[in-house]
């Protein structure tokens, strides 16, 4: 009888040893709850950065289109016009032909777009009314403002910053600069500036 008692207290665990289990346990789950979220953090940044660069690469895409059919093209910065070739402003002014017809789905809440068919004056091709098309920054959104018209190019999750500066060769550098919030333990922001140089047609054509 003793010598079975023996065996079965040999074969059970003490209650130091579960003890001691438990810390390891816990232990390991707190490591693997550490990489989870580190992994999902990286992964909300990763996301939100490729957004970020996807916002910037559609106002890039915006600026040339309309900055190559401009006829007459504006910097202010602060309301006053910039004529020099070394100060940033933060607003650009595009005088565009209204030639062209929009027929995306998303415009169809502006209203129709229709051909506008030219006519020829003393040798001068006019297709009537010239739009005025303005870009500039609100509340941390890039927006193109088409006489009037307002579209959000980029979101304020990006606080975008877009300035622009006359070039001695006609061009126009179009600088676009966010801070994308990112996740984690630290309260950290990452900082990006591009820069792109739009070439206007009449400059093309010299």
């Amino acid at each position: 009888m003793t010598s079975h008692s023996a065996i079965r207290r040999r074969d059970a665990f003490t209650l130091v040893e579960l003890l001691i289990g438990l810390a390891v346990l816990g232990l390991f789950m707190t490591g693997l709850l550490a990489t989870w979220l580190v992994l999902t953090s990286s992964g909300l940044n990763a996301t939100a950065y490729a957004a970020r660069q996807n916002d910037q690469m559609r106002v890039f895409d915006y600026l040339k289109r309309d900055i190559r059919r401009a006829t007459v093209i504006e910097i202010y910065n602060g309301g006053a016009l910039v004529t020099d070739t070394t100060t940033f402003g933060n607003e650009l002014r595009l005088t565009i032909p209204d030639y062209y017809s929009d027929t995306r789905e998303e415009d169809d809440v502006f209203g129709p777009r229709m051909k506008v068919t030219p006519t020829v004056t003393a040798g001068t091709v006019s297709y009537g009314t010239n739009l005025i098309v303005r870009y500039y920054a609100a509340g941390g959104a890039v927006i193109r403002d088409e006489s009037g018209t307002q579209r959000t190019v980029a979101g304020a999750a990006g606080a975008f910053v877009p300035s622009f500066k006359n070039e001695t060769t006609g061009a126009i550098r179009c600088r676009l600069i966010f801070d994308q919030a990112m996740r984690g333990g630290s309260a950290r922001t990452l900082h990006r500036q591009v820069e792109t140089v739009c070439v206007p047609r009449f400059v093309l054509q010299l």
